[in-house]
């Protein structure tokens, strides 16, 4: 996943309109030559940040086309866009009616529509993926539910003028329903290291500790519905070691690389009979070189053989569900 994409979409749905912009057109042909898209009359392209991402804006609209190099399935590049989706931060976002595959003009293509709300606005994400040979693309586009009625179709027309470069548009052809299949449910999964031991809810999934990662560092794990979330379980022990320390230890780790971060939460609870400290921490980063909020939360309590720091980072938008899972995580913590 690009993290220019990751980027451009805090950006998009924070202002949802136009910020710096270029030369209106009716088609915009990629200097690559890799497609060729219809916008509606007056839209233009924003300042290119990646030769592979481009954002489209008009009334207070946007459409965002990321090339995806040596990807030719429509069902893989729609894939693509839902995961944008979910890294956006909109809440549980359910399906409007089918999946619809399709010929459009000439090339393999898939197409859905989600809805959604982010930050308490009810928003649709209008999603396709088109295989133009080695040069797959997905296309994306954020609107309020209600402009739905004036800008849907406007749109999807839009999406469906996609073509190679030098190709005519030719219409859309062979549409036809996708049956989906609710995903498979999933377990808890138990993890264990030398020092302590967790049970993860459904979604996490354990992944490499990046080289140079503080021996203290037992586990790293992604939040695979809300791509971009992710979570360190850290261990302290020793002489004098007391769970005010370990969180001192634990804001330190978010802090020093991120110094924009800035607490909004603060407090001692009891989960049973578990004694918990619980910090939240926001603020603006740098992802990909742009500025974005982002938050951490951290939980704090006392395994059997160490003191254990749970911290969670990702995207502000989906700070919600991010508490909700490290509070999940830490009840279980031994």
């Amino acid at each position: 996943m690009n993290r220019r994409v990751f980027s451009s979409i805090l950006m998009v749905l924070s202002l949802l309109a136009a910020t710096s912009i270029s030369i209106a057109q009716t088609t915009f042909e990629d200097p690559q030559g890799r497609f060729a898209i219809d916008l509606p009359k007056g839209w233009v392209l924003a300042p290119l940040t990646d030769d592979k991402v481009f954002v489209f804006q008009g009334e207070g609209k946007t459409i965002i086309v990321e090339c995806v190099p040596m990807v030719n399935d429509p069902a893989e590049l729609l894939k693509r866009a839902e995961t944008t989706v979910r890294l956006s931060g909109m809440a549980k976002p359910l399906l409007v009616g089918d999946v619809l595959d399709m010929t459009l003009n000439g090339l393999p293509a898939r197409w859905a529509v989600y809805t959604g709300s982010l930050s308490g606005a009810a928003l649709a994400s209008l999603c396709g993926g088109v295989a133009n040979g080695e040069n797959g693309l997905y296309f994306l586009s954020f609107i309020p539910i209600t402009d739905m009625a004036k800008w849907k179709d406007k749109l999807e027309k839009s999406f469906q003028s996609i073509r190679g470069q030098g190709q005519r548009v030719t219409g859309v052809e062979s549409v036809n329903a996708v049956s989906v299949s609710p995903p498979a449910p999933s377990n808890p999964t138990p993890w264990a290291s030398d020092l302590v031991s967790l049970t993860l809810p459904p979604g996490w999934s354990e992944k490499p500790k990046p080289r140079g990662s503080e021996k203290e560092a037992k586990g790293l794990f992604m939040y695979d519905p809300l791509p971009g979330t992710s979570l360190v379980v850290v261990c302290y022990k020793g002489m004098g070691m007391t769970m005010s320390k370990a969180l001192e230890a634990g804001i330190k780790t978010i802090t020093i690389p991120v110094p924009g971060l800035k607490p909004v939460e603060a407090q001692e609870m009891k989960l049973g009979k578990r004694k918990i400290y619980f910090t939240v921490y926001k603020g603006m980063g740098v992802v990909a070189g742009t500025e974005v909020e982002i938050a951490s939360v951290i939980a704090v309590t006392k395994a059997d053989k160490c003191y254990a720091n749970l911290i969670a980072v990702g995207p502000s938008t989906v700070l919600a569900e991010m508490k909700a899972q490290v509070l999940e995580i830490v009840k279980t913590v031994k």
